[in-house]
């Protein structure tokens, strides 16, 4: 494994306006893949046109499959011996496939999960907001033996992805949380995945306000449906949530408890101070990173921002509840 065989897999479904410089990278890395196979999810732009164009191959699904689908559909197809899996809108930095053979030159190690650069081509808030949050989680985990696997930015071995039984095909539609519950199982069985922050990638997605609250509530659903679904497991649930953000999300809800309880007694009233004084509290490490990344304005806008996504979050959550009981379980 000295010079592995890198099979690059991107699932991608109307991705013409990115996918170009997606694949240019790729073609520009400085050890390239030894295939590319763009899975066009029945497109209806010119999709597989641009993949054609950089000599990948193109396997066109003529119905919409989904990203999970998607990407053990690419994955079946593959011949190399590490699978490595990105997006139509990310960009790879030049030495990052390079980055990661070195990691598989360790028998011991299956997979590796890279990292999201700080900088982005866009200066809004929301995506800006998203981008960093992505960032800031998985920069916070082990270097070692992690249960994620985030497939805008990872690696497995070809053999152990099949042995595994690839991505779980019951989520359908856009890539939510198959790659989370896909790392958790491999973390499960004992495989040893990596996080190498050299391993470097730049995310082009563009995020509105309200996209960034659709994506994070339907991302909460997700990953509530999956505990609960895995409840009584002996195995651990691994998420990349800080457990600060996740005591901040019943806090929140307390917080506009109290507040809406405040005409009864003025107790009501300090108490929504106090437990919003808490969150901000909670919230302090993930803020003073957005000032050192983007500077205080940005920090604080966010801080407007927070209670609002943490709301959306807990909705996510309580959404899950309420589908699990109704016999939902994806």
């Amino acid at each position: 494994m000295n010079r592995p065989r890198i099979s690059a897999v991107i699932p991608t479904r109307n991705g013409a306006r990115t996918l170009a410089a997606c694949l240019e990278s790729l073609r520009a890395s400085s050890f390239p893949p030894a295939e590319i196979i763009v899975v066009d999810d029945a497109s209806t732009d010119a999709t597989g046109d641009i993949a054609r164009r950089f000599a990948c191959r193109v396997i066109r699904a003529d119905e919409n499959i989904g990203a999970a689908r998607a990407k053990n559909r690419g994955a079946r197809e593959a011949t190399g011996d590490i699978l490595f899996f990105t997006d139509d809108d990310v960009i790879v930095a030049r030495d990052a496939l390079a980055r990661l053979a070195e990691n598989f030159a360790d028998a011991r190690v299956v997979g590796v999960v890279g990292l999201l650069d700080r900088k982005i081509p866009f200066d809004d808030f929301a995506s800006n907001f998203k981008n960093l949050w992505m960032r800031f989680t998985y920069e916070r985990m082990p270097r070692e033996r992690i249960g994620l696997f985030y497939t805008s930015v990872a690696a497995m071995r070809r053999e152990t992805f099949r042995a595994l039984g690839g991505f779980d095909e019951n989520y359908r539609g856009a890539s939510i949380a198959e790659d989370t519950e896909f790392g958790q199982r491999a973390w499960a069985a004992g495989h040893n995945i990596v996080l190498d922050p050299r391993v470097g990638v730049t995310h082009c997605k563009h995020y509105t306000p309200r996209e960034v609250l659709v994506t994070d509530f339907l991302r909460a659903r997700a990953l509530m449906l999956m505990r609960l679904r895995k409840r009584g497991h002996a195995v651990r649930f691994y998420t990349s949530v800080p457990l600060f953000y996740q005591l901040a999300v019943p806090m929140i809800f307390a917080t506009f408890a109290c507040l809406a309880l405040a005409f009864i007694h003025p107790i009501f009233l300090v108490t929504s101070a106090v437990l919003l004084f808490a969150v901000y509290c909670s919230l302090f490490t993930w803020l003073a990173f957005l000032a050192r990344e983007r500077g205080l304005r940005f920090a604080l806008i966010a801080a407007l921002f927070q209670p609002v996504d943490l709301v959306t979050v807990g909705l996510g959550m309580f959404k899950a509840i309420m589908d699990f009981v109704g016999g939902r379980r994806y």
